[in-house]
């Protein structure tokens, strides 16, 4: 198990230059790593056994592969009676002579691990979009501060560096760096919100069920857990086998089966359903605050002062006379890449160096 899942160790290691702020590393990294790993448990027979497992006497794999390919069924909500210890029993007299129309085939279950992993590409497109449009700007304005953290002379040269960056004009192309990221945190949001709309398509009420089945949870009702989660996931269920008879007509075979795999499909989804909920919500409001900052340019500075450990506010104004919003991102990328003391003496540099030019601060900043 452990080698099977050793690639995602290395995917989550932490790097010395973060292009992702916490937000999206959650959403387009950890999310991924999280469905990656259902899908490694999900897919391992040797630790949960075959998928499915009918009652019968012969041709026992032709049986489990036809159940499997073509599909078990349960009876109305529930292919279960709850017991008064908590239990439940699988009922195959519920199940026998009921009309078509009142089956309920579980066509999910062989997809389960296929949109786990389908899963795991999508919440991944945003943070692989945005390795490719930022082309390690990042890196390489930040990576030899963490390579000369001993060496105080080459971390002063490489801040003089900056320095010169920030006070030439690349309003254009720090704009181009913001409107790519901003496209990329609404696909984080359109990710999460199109996730909803098929996870619930796919298991029928699968957001609604499941609310009620952990609100049992929480309240230590197991029976009801059982009750709920088994109308998404049920344990046991009825497929019928045709095969030709003697005169050449099909015969029916009726098997009960087991789907062992649902046993940890309640589980996982229990905890995905959770955590998409989690995620989406905390990306929703990373847009609010998005959108706060376009619009506040005081909300910007502050940020910015924060950041530096409340450099006078007037020096700041100053250092930041000629600041695009694109070079404001870019900026605060640099700050959340280096410590705040060295952030600081980047925009004390940034103040001397605009005060060269001109003494008289302007009456209002303009980022």
């Amino acid at each position: 198990m452990y080698t099977a899942v050793k690639p995602l160790s290395k995917y989550l290691q932490f790097k010395s230059v973060h292009i992702y702020d916490a937000i999206f590393t959650l959403h387009s990294k950890v999310t991924v790593a999280l469905l990656l790993a259902c899908t490694f448990l999900l897919s391992s027979k040797q630790y949960f056994g075959d998928p499915i497992q009918c009652l019968g006497n012969k041709d026992m794999d032709f049986v489990h592969a036809f159940c499997w390919i073509y599909g078990a069924y349960v009876h109305g909500n529930t292919s279960l009676e709850p017991l008064k210890n908590g239990a439940a029993q699988c009922r195959p007299d519920t199940m026998g002579t009921v009309p078509m129309e009142k089956r309920r085939y579980i066509i999910y279950y062989q997809w389960v691990v296929l949109v786990l992993l389908l899963e795991s590409f999508v919440f991944y497109l945003p943070a692989f979009l945005w390795k490719i449009w930022e082309g390690g700007r990042l890196k390489h304005l930040c990576d030899d501060f963490h390579k000369m953290a001993v060496c105080k002379d080459k971390s002063r040269t490489h801040l003089r560096v900056l320095v010169k960056y920030f006070s030439s004009d690349y309003k254009e192309t720090h704009f181009r760096y913001f409107a790519s990221y901003v496209f990329c945190e609404i696909l984080n949001l359109s990710v999460s919100i199109v996730n909803f709309i098929l996870l619930d398509l796919f298991f029928g009420g699968f957001w609604a069920r499941y609310w009620h089945a952990l609100v049992a949870l929480t309240d230590g009702d197991f029976n009801n857990w059982n009750s709920i989660t088994m109308q998404v996931f049920p344990k046991c269920a009825k497929c019928e086998v045709y095969k030709g008879g003697p005169s050449g007509s099909p015969t029916i075979y009726d098997h009960l089966c087991l789907l062992p795999l649902n046993i940890l499909n309640e589980k996982i989804f229990a905890f995905l359903w959770m955590w998409f909920i989690l995620v989406a919500a905390l990306v929703s409001l990373k847009f609010v605050y998005r959108l706060a900052t376009a619009l506040y340019p005081g909300m910007r500075l502050q940020l910015l002062r924060a950041r530096a450990r409340f450099m006078p506010k007037l020096h700041l104004q100053v250092a930041l006379r000629n600041c695009s919003f694109g070079d404001w991102f870019v900026l605060m990328r640099v700050g959340n890449n280096i410590s705040p003391e060295m952030f600081r003496k980047l925009l004390e540099e940034l103040y001397e160096e605009q005060s060269l030019t001109k003494k008289i601060p302007p009456g209002a900043d303009e980022i």
